[in-house]
């Protein structure tokens, strides 16, 4: 477990602290119907996390009793802090079929489940955010993107070619793969990124928290760390 852990989350040197500010500039309340469309947002049949409690229990208590989410989704917005038991994460290894050595990290998929309503809060969050992408998102990007698709970008390049194709020109294309460019983000990076990019202090602030004590368990389903420990790079 100990080389799975290095290899998926390297040590990168002490971990970033969430500086709280008093600033609540941007910030609007927080309504029932905002966390009903978070809740509707998260699929169904989604890994459960540490909690164990289905996507269809917070549904029901959210029904029956709104206040209750509402008021602790308002709760960790306005105080920018996402709390330490939502930030633990339940990391499962999938074997990958027919690795010849499966000693080896890149012979495993590696599957992040989150407690539900850490998920909740997390697609509150992100809708207020999307407001601001076309700001600082290049029109290129189709993937992470609603109502967009990676199909659109085969479908450009296949625009492209044609183009060139009937210009008598000649098309080259670069593709590149960052390997596990998630788990190797640097969270001050991505602080100063989304700063830079004129979102909300507040959002700014509760990423930086929602990142800065996110602890992980990794289990392959039959044996498990003996606890959580905290990660210091990438990204849920």
């Amino acid at each position: 477990m100990q080389v799975l852990r290095q290899a998926f989350f390297p040590n990168n040197g002490p971990p970033p602290q969430h500086q709280h500010s008093d600033s609540l500039e941007g910030f609007y309340i927080i309504t029932q119907e905002e966390v009903l469309k978070a809740l509707e947002a998260i699929r169904p049949n989604s890994g459960l996390g540490d909690d164990t409690l289905p996507l269809s229990v917070w549904i029901r208590l959210h029904r029956t009793h709104p206040d209750i989410l509402t008021n602790m989704t308002a709760w960790s917005l306005r105080s920018r802090t996402l709390p330490a038991t939502l930030q633990q994460v339940l990391t499962m290894l999938i074997p990958k079929p027919g690795k010849p050595d499966y000693s080896v990290p890149k012979a495993y998929w590696m599957i992040s489940l989150w407690p539900t309503l850490s998920k909740t809060l997390e697609h509150v969050v992100l809708a207020r955010m999307t407001v601001f992408t076309p700001n600082y998102l290049s029109p290129l990007q189709f993937a992470c993107r609603k109502g967009y698709s990676p199909l659109d970008a085969v479908h450009l390049i296949l625009e492209n070619m044609y183009k060139a194709s009937n210009d008598r020109l000649y098309i080259s294309a670069l593709f590149r793969d960052i390997q596990c460019a998630f788990d190797k983000i640097l969270h001050q990076r991505l602080a100063k990124i989304i700063t830079n990019n004129n979102l909300p202090s507040y959002l700014v602030e509760w990423v930086q928290s929602h990142l800065a004590d996110r602890s992980v368990q990794i289990t392959d389903g039959v044996a498990s760390e003996p606890s959580f420990t905290l990660i210091q790079v990438g990204i849920p």
